[in-house]
């Protein structure tokens, strides 16, 4: 990352300190057009290092699965256990870590577990074996297509949104919310950053994101704006580290006329007409 970095200045020069939307500094920095993951399909020990630095930052941090978060969102019905329904689908899950941390803390919540990411980003899991014992499956997928997973309680993106800016944002927020039944929650697992005032970590984050992915953190605000233009409504934040501002930003379908009276359904679910957390 240090390349990108010392390219800074240069490549803010010459897109007049304009936030950038396509390139990056990594761009000018390694000489490629190709966006850093798609570079690193040819890089793959740097996308080793990517992922080790990305580790590094939350050492020492404690779980957000360890009692930071409200769960009842993480419920399924007894229809839903014999129907085989997906508990969580980890978007953009990497090696699937988190799938892990998740049943570690939590074995009582019963139900499937799918993470899901690029062929070539689970090639590199080293842990096949422990994620098949818990029941959590290796979906090859491309988050800007069409979403395999349909009707899942939970839809699952940790660090993921952070690394676009809007518009492909929109995209892949908008796959999941066409695969989402009416009772199905998307969790945006993020930094929210304040308005003013933000702290070191939150703005080297930020710095981060723009010098290798032309991406951003997000206030409160922004995610709600991002969230309504991909199909979904902001439901509650819930902030677990806030050094960070790392929150669950969870969302929900919109409702329109035709789910608002708790009588239609989506892909086979029954629209719930419980009160929201």
């Amino acid at each position: 990352m240090t390349p990108a970095y010392n390219a800074i200045p240069k490549f803010l020069k010459e897109q007049a300190y304009k936030n950038p939307t396509k390139l990056a500094p990594f761009n000018l920095a390694y000489q490629t057009d190709l966006p850093v993951f798609k570079w690193r399909e040819s890089n793959p020990e740097n996308a080793k290092a990517g992922q080790a630095f990305m580790a590094a930052q939350r050492i020492g941090q404690r779980s957000v699965w360890d009692n930071q978060v409200p769960m009842q969102d993480f419920q399924l019905s007894r229809e839903d256990i014999v129907n085989d329904r997906v508990l969580v689908c980890d978007v953009g899950g990497g090696s699937g870590h988190q799938c892990l941390e998740f049943r570690k803390h939590h074995p009582q919540l019963t139900g499937r577990i799918v993470t899901e990411d690029l062929g070539t980003m689970q090639e590199l899991s080293t842990i096949c074996e422990d994620l098949a014992k818990e029941n959590i499956s290796m979906q090859p997928h491309d988050f800007f297509e069409e979403q395999p997973v349909k009707g899942a309680k939970v839809y699952y993106l940790r660090n993921v949104i952070h690394n676009w800016n809007d518009e492909p944002s929109k995209i892949i927020l908008s796959q999941i919310a066409k695969a989402m039944a009416s009772d199905s929650v998307v969790i945006v697992d993020d930094v929210i950053m304040p308005q003013v005032g933000a702290g070191w970590k939150q703005s080297s984050m930020d710095l981060a994101m723009m010098t290798m992915l032309a991406a951003m953190e997000r206030t409160k605000d922004h995610f709600s704006q991002l969230l309504n233009e991909s199909g979904l409504q902001l439901r509650d934040v819930w902030t677990y580290d806030s050094d960070y501002g790392d929150s669950f930003i969870v969302a929900v379908p919109k409702v329109d006329s035709k789910t608002a009276n708790g009588t239609s359904s989506i892909n086979g679910h029954a629209a719930s007409n419980g009160a929201s957390l």
